[in-house]
């Protein structure tokens, strides 16, 4: 070791502790750059998970006013089939009137053919001959 001169020696310290201090000072930016990348993927999600939220909302009121509509016409199909119910029992009403007019007019056709001199029953008596 006596041939080495002292200065060599302070080279080879200095030249170690530049490496060192190049090595620690890369890892750090590597680490600096990998934590920047990592912020701006989480910021890229967080505005992605916005976008799909705010799309979702947008979305949503829609639905509401899809299924107010379904229930609009629901209520209007029920309201129609009230109505609808309601027509037929007056038709069965009116049917109903209809043939108690109906069997009066026949038993006055009867009753006048009956009392009316120039028309001949059957045997009978309920047809005109």
């Amino acid at each position: 070791m006596s041939d080495i001169q002292w200065w060599v020696w302070v080279l080879i310290a200095l030249a170690v502790v530049v490496v060192v201090v190049a090595a620690l000072s890369g890892s750090r930016a590597a680490r600096r750059k990998k934590e920047q990348a990592r912020i701006e993927h989480d910021e890229k999600q967080r505005e992605k998970a916005a976008m799909l939220r705010e799309d979702a909302a947008h979305t949503s009121v829609d639905v509401k006013r899809r299924e107010a509509d379904a229930l609009a016409a629901a209520a209007d199909a029920e309201q129609a089939r009230l109505a609808a119910d309601e027509l037929e029992r007056q038709a069965q009403e009116h049917r109903a009137e209809a043939d108690r007019t109906r069997s009066a007019v026949d038993e006055r056709l009867v009753e006048a053919d009956r009392v009316d001199p120039d028309v001949q029953l059957d045997a009978d008596r309920d047809h005109r001959s």
